[in-house]
C-alpha cells in the first residue's frame, strides 16, 4: 500500500451505550485518545493520517445526549495537522443552531467533514429537518457522513437511514459529497446501487472487518458488473476505532488481494480526494515495511 489513511477514528468512548455489551466490545473509557499514544499507534501501523470523530450519541431516542464538541477535540487536529484531521458531530434537531455549529468547526476549526448517527435522533435522513445541514455542507464544500443500514442493537436507537433515502438527498443535492458509514450493511445492495447511479454518493467501509465485506463489496470495488465504471473510486476503508484494531484491519485488507492501484485508492487514495487531503505525508522508511 502507497498512503493509508484510516477515515474513522473515534476520539473517544460513549461507554453507557448498550450496544458494548451486546457486542461483546469493551466499554471504553471515556477517557479520550492523547496525540502521543495516537501518533504511536499510527505509526506502528504505518497510517500516514487518521479522521478523528467528535462524535455525538444519546442514551436511545429522546434520552441524554453525549456530545464530544468540536472544541475538545481541536488542540489535537491543529497540533498534528499532518497526521490528523477531524469530523465535526452534529445532533440534527436543532436545525439552525447545527448549521451555524458547522460553519464555525469548518471555517474556523479546520474541520474536514461532518458525521451524525441518525438512528439516536430517530428522524429520517431525507427529512426536511435535515435539509438545511446538507445545504451547508454543500456550501461549505465538505463531505457529510451518516450512519445508514440498520441502527445500532440494543440501544434504543430508531431505524432512521435506510441507504435508499440517500437518493433524495443525492438527487436534491448534487455538489454534496455523501458517504454511507459502516458499509450500509445490511442493505449492501442498495448502498452500492447509490454509489453507481449517484456520482456524489461514497461508501465508508468501516466497523465491518475487511475479511467479513463479502463477494458484493468485493465485487463492486473490482468493477466486475458491465455497468459499474468507477466501484474502485466510491470505496473508503476505516476502522471505526475501536470497533476494529488497525493491525488486524489492515491485515484483513491486504488478504483480500486486491490489484496494487485498487489497494491504493480504497486504503487512501480516495479519502485524500474526498476529504480534501491535500498535504498527506508521504510513508516513512518504517511505514514502508507494512505495505
Amino acid at each position: 500500500m502507497n498512503v493509508i489513511v484510516d477515515c474513522s477514528v473515534n476520539y473517544r468512548g460513549h461507554p453507557n451505550l448498550g450496544l458494548y455489551d451486546y457486542l461483546q466490545i469493551p466499554r471504553r473509557d471515556p477517557k479520550p485518545w492523547q496525540l502521543g499514544d495516537l501518533i504511536a499507534e499510527l505509526d506502528a501501523n504505518g497510517i500516514a493520517m487518521a479522521g478523528l470523530i467528535a462524535s455525538v450519541v444519546a442514551d436511545g431516542v429522546g434520552g441524554e445526549i453525549d456530545p464530544i464538541g468540536a472544541e475538545e477535540i481541536h488542540p489535537m487536529l491543529a497540533a498534528a495537522p499532518d497526521r490528523l484531521f477531524g469530523w465535526v458531530g452534529i445532533n440534527p434537531l436543532t436545525t439552525m443552531e447545527t448549521v451555524r455549529y458547522i460553519d464555525y468547526a469548518v471555517r474556523e476549526l479546520g474541520f474536514k467533514a461532518v458525521h451524525v448517527y441518525p438512528h439516536w435522533f430517530g428522524v429520517p435522513i431525507n427529512d426536511r429537518l435535515y435539509y438545511p445541514i446538507y445545504a451547508k455542507c454543500a456550501e461549505l464544500g465538505v463531505p457529510i457522513g451518516l450512519q445508514v443500514g440498520t441502527q445500532s442493537p440494543r440501544s434504543g436507537a430508531k431505524f432512521s437511514a435506510h441507504p435508499l433515502l440517500l437518493d433524495d438527498v443525492a438527487f436534491d443535492f448534487p455538489e454534496l459529497k455523501i458517504l454511507g458509514l459502516h458499509l450500509g450493511h445490511p442493505f449492501l445492495t442498495e448502498m452500492l446501487m447509490l454509489c453507481k447511479n449517484h456520482e456524489n454518493v461514497y461508501v465508508v467501509a468501516d466497523a465491518h472487518p475487511p475479511a467479513h465485506w463479502g463477494s458484493e463489496v468485493l465485487d463492486y470495488i473490482l468493477q466486475k458488473y458491465w455497468s459499474n465504471k468507477d466501484g474502485a473510486r466510491k470505496v473508503i476503508w476505516g476502522t471505526d476505532y475501536p470497533v476494529q484494531g488497525f493491525a488486524e484491519s489492515l491485515r484483513q485488507l491486504r488478504d483480500l488481494e486486491l490489484p496494487a492501484e485498487t489497494l491504493d485508492l480504497v486504503a487512501g487514495g480516495n479519502a485524500r480526494r474526498v476529504f480534501g487531503l491535500d498535504e498527506v505525508p508521504a510513508p516513512t522508511d518504517q511505514e514502508e515495511t507494512h505495505a
